[in-house]
């Protein structure tokens, strides 16, 4: 009953959110949570967009990319940790909140840690400061942008192997040395590994290359066949 309870306090204000679009969250069985449409589409027409709820960018050795809006060009490091990347101002600006509490963890690491920072670890980063912002009202919390509906994902740890499980768990404990000042619950975090694993999404430009990595919540709970080792419920 307290589970339900929880559940309701923010599926209910998301339902409410997407209803005027024709959308409502259903719960089938076999399937659990789905986002269902309530009104009939037209061919290429844009039933739901979300900005992620946190996301990175690629740094592979040839292209990398703006934090900000994931452009390719003239991007410029941040001063300070030299390791987020912006193509202007504009971006540095709309990214700073987050960027300011993420720019002090960085600067205390190593050289060596800085280079193990994976687009995975990074986004997790994000994520979880993003969390705090949100629970500071540093910035606002809205019906489909809540730190609640990403620990509603579905994880399917059930179905991690011992591998990995084990590589989540060193990756976790990476996270709580990047932000040693935030209160960091290793096992969570493990879950929430799982969770980028079934339910993030690659960020392409127009010709689907890809550019980063986001978490859309509210567009994860779109159910679909399971292709690979779980669907996004």
């Amino acid at each position: 009953m307290v589970e339900e309870a929880k559940n309701n306090s923010y599926m209910e204000p998301l339902r409410r959110a997407i209803e005027a679009k024709g959308l409502t969250v259903t719960t089938q069985q076999g399937k659990g949570r789905c986002l269902t449409t309530t009104v009939d589409f037209s061919p290429g027409q844009v039933i739901i967009s979300q900005e992620p709820y946190a996301s990175a960018p690629s740094n592979g050795t040839i292209n990398s990319f703006c934090d900000g809006c994931f452009a390719s060009g003239g991007l410029k490091f941040c001063s300070k940790c030299r390791v987020a990347r912006y193509c202007g101002s504009g971006c540095q600006k709309l990214e700073w909140k987050l960027h300011q509490l993420e720019c002090e963890a960085l600067v205390g690491l190593s050289k060596d840690r800085r280079e193990m920072l994976t687009t995975s670890i990074r986004l997790m980063v994000r994520l979880l400061l993003r969390r705090r912002l949100q629970y500071e009202k540093v910035i606002p919390t809205t019906a489909t942008d809540d730190y609640e509906l990403v620990e509603a994902l579905e994880a399917h740890m059930s179905e991690l192997n011992e591998e990995q499980l084990v590589l989540y768990a060193q990756m976790a404990n990476l996270v709580k040395l990047v932000l040693p000042s935030t209160e960091i619950d290793v096992k969570n975090i493990t879950k929430n590994f799982s969770r980028l694993a079934c339910n993030a999404h690659s960020i392409c430009d127009s010709e689907l290359r890809p550019l980063g990595t986001g978490l859309y919540p509210v567009i994860s709970i779109i159910n679909h066949r399971k292709i690979s080792r779980g669907a996004c419920c």
